[in-house]
């Protein structure tokens, strides 16, 4: 868990944002770049650790992933973000700076779909899974997953997500699949 300060909050509170075009009660930051503010460099510095981190202890791959863009979202009581994934991205995380309990539920049955006869329910064998999630918590997670929040019952909910795409060369030339990516958004981050 990493808490941003009174300060970071403040000012993640006053940015400016636009209301959702269907759910009342939903806004979100106007500048998607948010994190390349100097007002929120302790945050940029956690999420992008907390990446690399990701990548290699988690994922267990070498590939280099930099940020493609960042946002904040506040939810206001009885508001939540419906279910959406994020196009264009490899790897998208969501860092919780305000919030005492909430759930991020993703929608992961692809493929088959059975009616199971479950004996408990997990990440596996569901049509969708909620983690429980609060203040200072951060998740990472494949970018096309779709996903959506809970109905807020406290008076706001802050969020910020970050997207993340690999930057450099995959594959090999050995078996033709080599190519080199530049994410331009790595020079501004």
């Amino acid at each position: 868990a990493f808490n941003i300060n009174d300060q970071e909050l403040n000012y993640l509170k006053n940015l400016e944002y636009i209301k959702h075009k269907s759910i009342e009660g939903l806004k979100l930051s106007s500048n998607t770049d948010i994190l390349q503010l100097d007002e929120l460099k302790r945050l940029k510095d956690f999420i992008k650790n907390s990446l690399d981190d990701y990548v290699s202890n988690v994922l267990e791959v070498n590939n280099k992933f930099s940020f493609c863009q960042s946002w904040s979202t506040i939810q206001n009581k009885n508001s939540y973000h419906p279910n959406h994934s994020h196009a264009n991205h490899i790897i998208s995380s969501v860092y919780y700076a305000k919030a005492k309990e909430t759930k991020l539920t993703f929608k992961i049955q692809d493929g088959y779909f059975f009616e199971y006869d479950i004996k408990n329910y997990n990440i596996y064998n569901s049509a969708s899974y909620a983690i429980p999630l609060k203040t200072g918590d951060i998740i990472f997670f494949p970018g096309q997953l779709g996903h959506e929040s809970s109905i807020n019952d406290e008076d706001e909910r802050i969020a910020v997500g970050s997207s993340f795409f690999m930057d450099g060369e995959i594959g090999s030339k050995e078996s033709t699949s080599s190519i080199d990516i530049t994410n331009n958004k790595k020079i501004k981050y």
